[in-house]
């Protein structure tokens, strides 16, 4: 997870065009390392299909 964040924020950093969804992927990421973290891996599976459902290789 340590590294997942850390490459969130480099990438996060190069978005321009994509502020909403980034903001969007920031608060699915921290659900779900909150559910993770709480042993609730079906809320953090879901949050993290949230972000996969975004299309999120077409970010800008």
């Amino acid at each position: 997870m340590a590294d997942l964040k850390e490459l969130w924020a480099d990438i996060r950093l190069k978005l321009k065009k994509d502020t909403d969804k980034a903001e969007f992927i920031d608060g699915k990421l921290q659900d779900a390392f909150a559910a993770f973290d709480a042993k609730e891996k079906g809320k953090g599976q879901d949050a993290i299909l949230a972000i996969y459902n975004l299309d999120v290789e077409k970010l800008r």
